[in-house]
This record gives structure tokens, C-alpha cells and sequence, in this order.
């Protein structure tokens, strides 16, 4: 079994580019939602970095095989769970207490 990909303890220096790139996928999304609603724009959004992610991984895999996809499909799925828990804690706060545990 392949060794899980190592994460990086703090973000890796990065052009400005990635910045305005990343406001163009908002503003992209923003006008799905206000055309459709935020469904349709988060559908089309994770389909999309599904399909990115694939092609990715295909043009700079060395040796593909189903050890290496499933280490690559476990590294970009922890790198999602903990950009997605600190954007949730950034726009809607820390996260809740279940009432009925207390």
C-alpha cells in the first residue's frame, strides 16, 4: 500500500494569479446562483474541479495505477475537508454544539 501524500503544514508561496483566479470561480458561481440558485453553482463548480482534478492527475502521474488513484483521490479529499472546515469557520463561525448532547 503507497504511503499517503504528505500535506503541507502552511500554504506554499503562490502568484497573485491563483488569487484572481479564484475570485473569477466565485463571481462565476455567484451569477449560477443568482440565474439558477447556489445548488446549481456548487453542482457545477464540483463537477467541474472533478473533471480538472482527473485530467490533473492523468497528465502528471508517473505510474498510474489503483494504489496511486486512490492516494491521489484521498489526498485531494482531506486537502477539500480542511479548506471547506476553515472557510465554514470564517463565514459562519465555530462550529455548533449538538443541544441534545449537553
Amino acid at each position: 500500500m503507497m504511503d499517503k501524500p504528505t500535506l503541507r503544514s502552511k500554504a506554499p508561496d503562490v502568484s497573485e494569479e491563483l488569487f484572481l483566479r479564484v475570485n473569477d470561480f466565485i463571481e462565476m458561481a455567484n451569477k449560477i446562483g443568482r440565474r439558477y440558485d447556489t445548488t446549481h453553482a456548487q453542482v457545477a463548480l464540483t463537477h467541474a474541479f472533478a473533471r480538472y482534478g482527473a485530467f490533473h492527475y492523468k497528465s502528471t502521474v508517473k505510474n498510474d495505477s489503483a494504489e496511486e488513484r486512490t492516494a491521489y483521490i484521498e489526498h485531494v479529499v482531506d486537502k477539500v475537508k480542511t479548506l471547506m472546515a476553515r472557510h465554514l469557520r470564517e463565514l459562519a463561525g465555530e462550529m455548533p454544539t449538538d443541544a441534545s448532547e449537553n
